[in-house]
């Protein structure tokens, strides 16, 4: 059978409820990482250090997690891997380029907090896309094509 893509109505209902399951994992994730930013900028780091050393610790935690519990195949939790991490951090490194970038244009002048929530809410949608797309991609599904009947058609 050749492999096509999932049918639109299909891939919305997986993508919403994974949206919904990265978003409480993000919650988490998010709390964690503001933790950690809020402990260095405390300790009187600069903001754009302080979003590094969060990111650091925030992400590995976010990979297992994910892999864990959004992105479960067949009631299966995704095989974790380095490879797979690396391509997970890659695509995160480029929201956290994002994020920094946020935390550096606007800490100055809305303050540290207020540009650290600022970059979070744009870079959600950064983050579930690479991670569904790219790192945890739903394999490819076999559906019949127009010249391959179906069973149920061939009757």
């Amino acid at each position: 059978m050749t492999e096509q893509l999932e049918p639109h109505g299909n891939a919305a209902k997986r993508h919403s409820g994974q949206f919904l399951k990265f978003g409480i994992v993000g919650g988490f994730n998010t709390g964690l990482d503001f933790l950690v930013y809020t402990i260095v900028v405390v300790m009187a780091a600069p903001p754009v250090l302080s979003n590094i050393i969060a990111f650091a610790v925030a992400n590995p935690t976010s990979f297992f997690v994910n892999s864990r519990f959004t992105f479960r195949r067949d009631g299966r939790p995704a095989k974790l891997s380095f490879s797979k991490y690396g391509k997970f951090l890659a695509a995160h490194l480029a929201s956290l380029l994002i994020s920094t970038s946020i935390v550096w244009a606007f800490a100055s002048e809305i303050g540290a907090f207020s540009a650290k929530f600022a970059a979070i809410v744009v870079t959600v949608f950064i983050n579930y896309t690479a991670s569904a797309l790219l790192v945890f991609k739903a394999p490819a599904t076999n559906l019949p094509t127009q010249k391959e009947k179906s069973p149920r058609e061939s009757a």
